[in-house]
This record gives structure tokens, C-alpha cells and sequence, in this order.
């Protein structure tokens, strides 16, 4: 049991080291300056699609193609940074004080999560070793570590740049990051 733990813990932690994901919650928490409702939600959506990758095992590939669910995330990052672009400060006031960070974090993950290499390594973890408590453990501290760990750099240059260009800068790369997403380079 200790080694599917530490196993998956060591494995999605390196594979979380960069990604897609980990940048989105940085330049989310930058912009929004709610790390604790962000933090929360990213814990939240992992924990679905971890239990999911988990519970389903190679079902979720038979179910739902994984072109499919890559072009969904690449999709979905585009239309995020879409979005970023056009909400204004007063907007932005509202939407923090709702506490939809949690949300917006929530469903970031859940949506780009699905069919990403980490869910695939969670399905191969726990095809492989059968212990889906170690497995689905070892996978959520990863995520909390690696998440922490982002969500503080987020806070930290929220504070330390203008909000706007934050924001700006944040558009752009989850636009970026789509785009390298449906053309297969991410």
C-alpha cells in the first residue's frame, strides 16, 4: 500500500512540475487574489477527476475518446482566455466577492483535467497496482503540493505587478495554451 502511494504521489507530482494547469492556477491567482477560495476549488476538481481516473480505470478511454477530451480542454482554456479578456474591474469586484473563484477553479480543472497525461496516470495507477485508497491519496497530496506551491507564486506576483496587465498576461496564456493544446503540442 505505501508503495501505490508513494508511487503515484512522486509520479503526478513530477508530471503537474509545468503544466497547463499549474500556470492557470499561478495566473489565476494573480488576477483574482483569492487564493484560498482558488485553492479549494483546484483541490475539489482533482479530487473528482482523480476519483474518477480511479474508479473507472481504462473505462473512461473506452468511453469517451481521448482526441475528444483533448480537444475539450483545448477548447476550454481558449474560450477562459477569451473570457479574461473582456471582464472588466467592476465585474471582477463582483465575481470575487461571490466566491465563483472556487467555482472558476473547480471547473478549470475538472474540464482540462479530463483525458490530460495526469488522469491517464491515474488510470494507469490504479490499473496497476489495484489499491484505489493509496492510488487516489497519493494523487491528492500531489495535487495539494504542486497546487499550493502555485497559488502562493500566483498571490505573490498579484501583488507585485499591476492587476491589469496581470490580467492581460493571463488572457493570453490560457489562449496560448488552448491553441498548443488542440494542436496536439501540449
Amino acid at each position: 500500500m505505501l508503495v501505490a502511494f508513494a508511487v503515484s504521489l512522486l509520479s503526478i507530482a513530477a508530471a503537474e512540475l509545468g503544466d497547463k494547469t499549474q500556470l492557470g492556477l499561478i495566473m489565476m491567482t494573480a488576477s483574482l487574489q483569492k487564493p484560498k477560495a482558488i485553492f479549494l476549488g483546484a483541490i475539489t476538481g482533482f479530487a473528482v477527476v482523480a476519483g474518477v481516473g480511479v474508479l473507472a480505470g481504462q473505462a473512461l478511454l473506452a468511453i469517451i475518446p481521448l482526441s475528444t477530451l483533448t480537444l475539450i480542454s483545448g477548447l476550454i482554456f481558449v474560450v477562459v482566455g477569451l473570457l479574461m479578456l473582456k471582464v472588466d474591474a467592476k465585474t471582477d469586484a463582483a465575481v470575487t466577492r461571490s466566491g465563483t473563484p472556487f467555482y472558476a477553479a473547480s471547473l478549470m480543472i475538472v474540464l482540462t483535467e479530463l483525458g490530460d497525461k495526469t488522469q491517464i496516470m491515474t488510470i494507469a495507477l490504479a490499473a496497476r497496482f489495484a489499491q484505489p485508497v493509496a492510488v487516489f491519496s497519493g494523487i491528492l497530496l500531489a495535487f495539494v503540493i504542486i497546487d499550493g506551491v502555485s497559488i502562493a507564486l500566483g498571490r505573490s506576483l498579484g501583488r507585485r505587478l499591476p492587476i491589469s496587465k496581470v490580467k492581460k498576461a493571463s488572457a493570453i496564456l490560457f489562449i496560448v495554451l488552448g491553441i498548443l493544446t488542440l494542436s496536439g503540442l501540449l
